[in-house]
């Protein structure tokens, strides 16, 4: 035999993994990039306010660093449902990825003391919020449908468990880092470089998280030919949007969340700059809130069971008007602290009720991606009103209230915010939670069995989660 005839074994190429070992080595992979981007979640979500009011925007543009983002993220979810008849879902997740990781990379450049033009910061850091929170929900609904290929239905409830465990603890103690890295920094009067170093840590969180998400398996191809139109998928959001408890319960949402946003941007305002908090006691008073919301969520869970979704939603819906009171009666730091320990269990009850409530109240011909989508646009067209209208308010409140001939001197504008807030959101609660149903969904099974993804954190509510799938026991076989 002629060396030109022996076997070439090194051209010969690797067999490709099959599709089960690939799914088990994506499954991996994403355990990996929940810690990785939980890392971006935990050092940028709740310091994007501090990082402006360090910039010294005012009441106005801080309304409009919450409000503009969340409007245009919610029409990037109606994009990205769109998208994901014409496109492959993981082009898409690591294309919002790799944005977000560029809008991080402008934040940590803003952060940095170069000779900026005089007022330019604060509407470039707006801009890099807007491509933020845009990428994050272009990639949100097709990550969400992956993972739903690629978990099996027996193992979601432990999967996911582990997976929403892990991202938890990495972001709050992420979170409680980015405190005292600022709070240390503010200390030696170098401000700028420990946002600018928080901002790099959330950069190569994101970056690792984009490196992860690219080596993930998508099982799913798109057939183009049957790609429906951008107004086919509109058409499909209308007729979901036709069906009155949906529609009532939408509005109900989507007003509390304007009412909340009219004032919860502005916490960290008077925290750090009215009550001259320092990064640390900001960042603790924060954590109270987070921390009590994920301990009861399951809580939660156990008395939804007995009592209904409609009894926890009430019960939320009761204490949550009144927190902003509460910020009156005292600065104190561990009565404050008690507050948002009150305000995160009340919000733990609330999200998991009204989550509980969108997955129920699905109309059985609709897809629940275009249905949770409208839902979420709305409720950002809400936060985007409630925001922008705060902020012009503080502006506009006078330093004192007069009456004929009584004057009473206002010292914190930002408190009739609170109190307006507080007023409206028990108006939302009175006009929906009497005419509110009670839905006994058999298929879903038990509440405490739901599976639960910690999204992100925002300032609005605390934190964010979604309902993932439920633990379902399978029937028995007919005798």
């Amino acid at each position: 035999m002629s060396e030109s005839e022996l076997p070439t074994i090194a051209e010969t190429p690797p067999p490709e993994p099959r599709p089960a070992q690939r799914v088990r080595d994506s499954l991996t992979v994403s355990m990996k990039d929940s810690v990785a981007s939980s890392v971006m979640t935990g050092t940028v979500d709740q310091f994007l306010n501090a990082f402006a009011i360090f910039l010294r925007a005012s009441s106005v543009q801080i309304g409009w660093l919450t409000g503009i983002p969340q409007l245009l993220g919610g029409l990037f979810q109606i994009l990205s449902v769109w998208l994901g008849g014409y496109w492959p879902r993981r082009s898409l997740i690591v294309l919002g990825a790799a944005v977000q990781t560029l809008s991080l990379v402008g934040l940590c450049a803003l952060a940095l003391p170069f000779p900026w033009p005089e007022g330019a910061r604060v509407p470039l850091l707006i801009g890099c919020a807007i491509v933020y929170h845009g990428a994050s929900n272009l990639a949100q609904p097709q990550w969400k449908a992956l993972m739903g290929n690629l978990v099996p239905p027996r193992l979601r409830g432990r999967y996911f468990g582990v997976r929403s465990r892990l991202a938890m603890a990495t972001s709050f103690f992420a979170f409680l880092s980015g405190g005292l890295l600022l709070n240390g920094s503010a200390s030696l009067s170098v401000e700028s470089l420990g946002f600018a170093a928080l901002f790099l840590i959330a950069v190569f969180g994101r970056g690792m998280s984009t490196r992860y998400l690219h080596r993930m398996y998508d099982p799913y191809r798109p057939d183009h030919s049957r790609g429906r139109g951008l107004m086919h998928t509109l058409r499909s959001m209308k007729r979901a949007f036709a069906d009155q408890r949906f529609r009532r319960f939408t509005l109900f949402l989507a007003g509390m969340q304007c009412m909340v946003a009219l004032s919860a941007p502005f916490f960290a305002v008077y925290m750090l700059r009215d009550l001259q908090f320092t990064y640390l006691q900001f960042t603790l008073n924060t954590a109270a809130s987070i921390l009590v919301q994920f301990v009861l969520l399951r809580y939660w869970g156990r008395i939804a069971d007995r009592k209904g979704n409609r009894y926890v939603m009430a019960l939320g819906a009761t204490v949550i008007p009144v927190l902003p009171v509460l910020w009156l009666f005292s600065d104190n730091l561990v009565y404050l602290m008690g507050v948002q320990m009150l305000g995160g269990a009340a919000w733990a009850g609330f999200t998991l009720a009204t989550s509980n409530f969108l997955y129920d109240l699905k109309p059985d011909d609709s897809e629940f991606a275009g249905y949770a989508a409208m839902q979420s646009t709305i409720g950002a067209a809400a936060v985007f009103v409630g925001a922008i209208s705060g902020g012009y308010l503080i502006s506009w409140v006078p330093n004192a209230l007069v009456i004929g001939n009584w004057s009473w001197p206002i010292a914190r504008p930002i408190w009739v915010i609170f109190v307006i807030s507080a007023v409206l959101r028990a108006v939302v609660a009175l006009w929906y939670l009497p005419r509110a149903p009670e839905l006994r969904v058999k298929q879903r099974g038990r509440v405490r069995d739901l599976v639960f993804r910690v999204s992100r954190f925002t300032p609005i509510s605390g934190v964010v989660f979604d309902v993932v799938s439920g633990r379902r026991k399978k029937p028995r076989p007919p005798q």
